[in-house]
């Protein structure tokens, strides 16, 4: 862009507003950044106006003594005319603040812990978009939302009011929903009618609903209505990992993420569940950089004594599906730690180390492809690598205990 741009961060931690600074000048020399703290910032409301800046970044406080302050202050911000854009940069904010956040106008909502300069002009240029579409439709900013936001059915579930759709498959519709009941905003994932009366969430349900560990999704709800299956679990608005690959990660958080991971399943083996469907869409984030296993609807108990599949029948995502797997035959714990080789070999590289026109060119890969070999500069992981995708199960890691072990003896 040739007009320089001009962004203000408004953060009453200088050394944080400072640094953020830094970081939004050096991603495009064509923004120019100004600092000051809340109190300032109302005093030039009071006195003046924003006009001159093309985005706000709202660096606010969540916690439990700070948050009286935050919400109400972010609300009266709607009465300020011509205020430009604004993303919210949380400190202790949860799902519940973020969806306070962006009905209250804020166009992009980052954790502060989870900030990178990737996550940073991702969000930035979002908000330069939306300010964009904001002026050439010249309405206001609660307009320019809402009329993107297509009409939801607010009482398809009872007890629960819908807010945002979140994701669809061919199976079911997954949404942003509140329980007034449980005081919280929920993941309600809402079968589509059928004419079968099959139900798809009860393994989910079964597997892991009594389940309480902070490295399981938690299920709140599960039942039928009007011909439709749903289930209400936790809700995570730090996404998933897939998201998270959309931008580059360095050696050591790929690293950092197959440890936790391997916790993960660490957890759910010890259960004595395999995963089956472990990919980067099924693994979620937490603020902190926790991350939660989610959608059980493949999960098999180790001691079932039933068939993984039906005959002929394979279920899964291909790219990250086992040789095993691939086959159709048993399965056990060491094909949910082959799917995490997978992730962690495109978590290194930033690719998936089997390609295909179809599903079944992929498949074939998995089984009869050679081991993927990782670039020279990251060599020093091969073996580790190895020990999760050998095409043999036997030549994998153990367990999920041996590759924790493992990444210790290496990180000492």
């Amino acid at each position: 862009m040739s007009a320089q741009l001009r962004f203000l961060v408004v953060a009453d931690d200088p050394q944080f507003g400072t640094w953020l600074r830094h970081r939004i000048e050096a991603l495009c020399e064509d923004w120019g950044v100004d600092t000051e703290s809340v109190d300032a910032f109302e005093q030039r409301l009071a006195l003046t106006n924003t006009a001159e800046y093309d985005l706000l970044l709202l660096v606010l406080r969540f916690s439990i003594d700070a948050i009286a302050h935050s919400t109400p202050w972010l609300a009266r911000l709607n009465e300020v005319a011509d205020l430009p854009g604004f993303m919210v940069i949380a400190e202790d904010g949860d799902e519940l603040t973020a969806v306070q956040s962006m009905r209250l106008g804020a166009v992009e909502y980052l954790p502060r812990r989870l900030i990178t300069p990737e996550l940073l002009h991702a969000g930035i240029r979002l908000c330069l978009e939306h300010q964009a579409e904001r002026d050439s439709a010249d309405i206001a900013p609660g307009e320019a939302v809402a009329s993107r936001s297509p009409a939801l059915p607010r009482e398809l579930i009872p007890r629960y009011t819908l807010l945002d759709t979140l994701g669809e498959s061919p199976r079911a519709t997954v949404y942003l929903a509140s329980s007034e009941a449980m005081n919280r905003n929920v993941a309600l994932k809402v079968s589509h009618k059928s004419d079968t009366d099959e139900a798809q969430f009860s393994r989910e349900y079964a597997a892991i609903g009594a389940m309480r560990h902070p490295s399981v999704v938690d299920i709140y709800d599960y039942g039928m209505f009007d011909g439709r299956e749903y289930i209400a679990m936790e809700y995570f608005p730090c996404g998933d990992l897939k998201a998270r690959l959309q931008n580059p990660i360095t050696e050591s958080e790929a690293v950092d993420y197959l440890r936790r991971i391997a916790m993960a399943l660490s957890v759910i083996h010890g259960e004595g569940i395999m995963h089956r469907d472990l990919k980067p869409p099924n693994i979620m984030l937490r603020e902190d950089g926790q991350v939660v296993l989610i959608d059980f609807g493949l999960a098999k108990h180790l001691h079932s004594g039933t068939r993984s599949t039906a005959a002929g029948v394979l279920r899964g995502s291909p790219y990250y599906m086992s040789p095993e797997q691939a086959q159709g035959q048993e399965l056990d714990t060491r094909s949910d730690l082959y799917s995490l080789g997978v992730i962690f070999y495109e978590m290194l590289t930033g690719n998936k180390p089997y390609l295909g026109a179809t599903a079944f060119e992929v498949l074939q890969q998995h089984v009869t492809a050679p081991t993927p070999e990782l670039p020279e500069n990251l060599q020093h992981h091969q073996d580790l690598l190895d020990g999760l995708v050998a095409k043999a199960r036997d030549d994998r890691f153990a367990s999920a205990d041996d590759l924790l072990a493992s990444l210790a003896q290496v990180a000492a």
